[in-house]
């Protein structure tokens, strides 16, 4: 066997659910899905994920959008470095209007 493929029997009754409509086979498909999993268990990055799948990270995006699945992750580390930030820009607003109504 090659080992750059693996073979994988699927049971049949999953074939009539295959092959979606952003796929041109059912390979492709099997790909995507995986890429998918494998984002949604967050073993593998968005990018990771989109070149694994042989999409475009905005074709990938797309394709989490309309499976109704979370792309972008918010986490609180985030937050609070958009609050540090936010206060630092708004200490130095602050700081140069001062400046100007000092003229």
């Amino acid at each position: 066997m090659d080992e750059s493929k693996a073979k994988v029997g699927i049971n049949p009754e999953f074939l009539p659910f295959l092959k979606g409509a952003h796929v041109n086979s059912i390979d492709e498909d099997v790909n995507i899905s995986l890429a998918l999993y494998l984002f949604t268990a967050r073993k593998i990055t968005l990018a990771r994920a989109a070149e694994l799948g042989g999409k475009s990270i905005s074709d990938f995006i797309q394709i989490l959008i309309n499976h109704n699945i979370h792309w972008a992750e918010y986490t609180e580390e985030n937050k609070k470095q958009d609050d540090e930030t936010i206060d630092f820009i708004l200490k130095e607003d602050g700081k140069g209007k001062q400046d100007k109504s000092d003229l």
